[in-house]
């Protein structure tokens, strides 16, 4: 832009010269009204005309330099524009190129060649050395004789100002327009992350603690105010909750219905059978009467595990001292099952207490012993430690005997999962034992994990299952 400016600055200065040659009286009236006619980009207001004489004298100026300072209307996309690219130029520095040669005399060196019948350009330069004006001269001739110079200065600031300013303008209506994209990017993704947020709030209302689909409602409002794949996610997740949430209540209600439906059937086929063994012996029906008392122990098994998740829905969390609770427990199964050998060691404070309730904490631990007793080697004890590790009570049961299979630590605690090859108490086992383990754990703000253990020293493995509680703050 700069090399153009100046390449039309010396056609104007050669032009002029041309003009005074062979028509004085028209280049008179055109300068003397400020506004040629011919040459248009030639502007008087932002610059200085000198004539010269082959004397090197001025003999004629017309023009004036604006100020540096001075201010210049323009709207508020230039200015906007010309802000940016100032504010750019301070992280990425850019100079101007300057081809012509500089001197601390440039109206010298001007006059000089253009006495000399060449025309020429030069820049003015200011303490910094930084160019401020841009001087072209050019010969004038009359005759064939050179009898002076026409010098034409014009600053840099409106050198190309027009084109500087209409390149500021689409400079800052680019920004104005990047601002409103950004802008309404920016308030596109927030609504839709919020969007997102709430739903993932909603669908975590949607279950308890325990993983069961509650009875709120999950909102899918109609008609919707977004009609976007998002919202149809929404409409997708709200049908498949409610197809989920119907499906887990026939669930639920599934072992109350059979054990209430077939109560009385079997109750009539118990009696028949022992009306029948009066009269008949056969071994057959000794085996019947064992199927119907694994088929009422089957049902039983169904409906406990319901039975203890209502209990939990319903009960509210009471502190009890569970170090006092677990001494009388241990002794008295200790006692009572003697074939299961309890090593045990209970190192909780008798004060200790739990937020919780004492008679779900015993049905877990009896689940855990049992568990324990059907997978022991029936050589080794089954050992019991409770102590207190970072502010939690840590119950431990150890059985040596066959390991858990791989990948099982975890999933043995989901219901209806069993690993049992055969059955040593010739109970029937519906893999819910360690799923109500990990229901009380749950209620009580804790957790239940598997491992298994190889003693390197006495070559012996087994599986370790720990439930670990929270102490109550006042005991921390």
């Amino acid at each position: 832009m700069l090399n153009n400016q100046a390449i039309v600055q010396e056609q104007t200065v050669q032009n002029l010269a041309l003009i005074l040659e062979n028509r004085t009286d028209l280049w008179a009236l055109q300068i003397q009204s400020g506004m040629p006619t011919r040459l248009s980009h030639l502007n008087l207001k932002n610059s200085v005309l000198w004539v010269v004489n082959e004397s090197r004298q001025t003999t004629y100026v017309v023009g004036q330099l604006p100020k540096a300072d001075d201010p210049q209307k323009v709207d508020i996309f230039t200015t906007t524009g010309k802000v940016l690219i100032k504010t750019l130029a301070t992280f990425m520095p850019y100079s101007l190129p300057y081809p012509y040669p500089q001197s601390a005399t440039p109206e010298n060196d001007l006059i000089t060649q253009a006495l000399l019948g060449e025309t020429y350009q030069q820049y003015r330069m200011d303490r910094n050395k930084k160019p401020i004006s841009l001087m072209s001269s050019t010969p004038l001739i009359i005759k064939g004789k050179i009898i002076g110079a026409i010098v034409l200065e014009q600053r840099m600031e409106t050198l190309f100002s027009h084109n500087l300013n209409y390149f500021y303008r689409l400079i800052g209506i680019g920004a104005f327009i990047f601002l409103i994209v950004i802008i309404g990017a920016l308030i596109y993704t927030a609504s839709l992350s919020n969007r997102i947020i709430r739903l993932d709030n909603d669908v975590k209302r949607m279950f308890n603690v325990q993983g069961r689909i509650t009875d709120l409602v999950f909102p899918d409002k109609k008609p919707r105010i977004y009609q976007d794949e998002l919202s149809d996610l929404r409409h997708h997740i709200y049908e498949m909750l409610k197809q989920l949430g119907a499906y887990e209540r026939y669930l639920k209600q599934l072992p109350k219905t059979l054990r209430h439906e077939i109560h009385n059937p079997l109750n009539r086929l118990s009696m028949a059978l022992s009306l029948m063994e009066k009269d008949i012996k056969n071994p057959q029906l000794e085996y019947a009467q064992y199927a119907l008392a694994q088929l009422k122990q089957l049902i039983s098994s169904l409906s406990e595990a319901t039975s203890i998740e209502d209990s939990l829905q319903s009960q509210t969390p009471e502190p009890f001292n569970i170090g006092e609770m677990l001494n009388h427990y241990l002794e008295n199964t200790s006692t009572l099952h003697t074939s299961w050998n309890l090593d045990y060691k209970c190192n909780l404070p008798k004060d200790i207490k739990v937020c919780g309730d004492g008679f779900m904490i015993e049905q877990l631990m009896d689940k855990l012993l049992s568990n324990a007793a059907d997978f022991s080697d029936r050589n080794s004890p089954i050992f019991v430690r409770c102590k207190v590790v970072r502010n939690n009570i840590q119950i431990s049961v150890l059985n040596f005997g066959p390991l858990l299979p791989e990948g099982f630590e975890q999933q043995v605690f989901d219901g209806m999962t069993s690993i049992r090859t055969l059955n040593q108490d010739e109970q029937t086992h519906l893999g819910l034992g360690l799923y109500i383990v990990k229901l009380i754990a749950d209620f009580h703000q804790g957790r239940a994990f598997a491992e298994n253990i190889i003693a390197s020293s006495s070559n012996q493995q087994g599986v370790k299952f720990t439930v670990e509680l929270p102490v109550m703050q006042d005991n921390k």
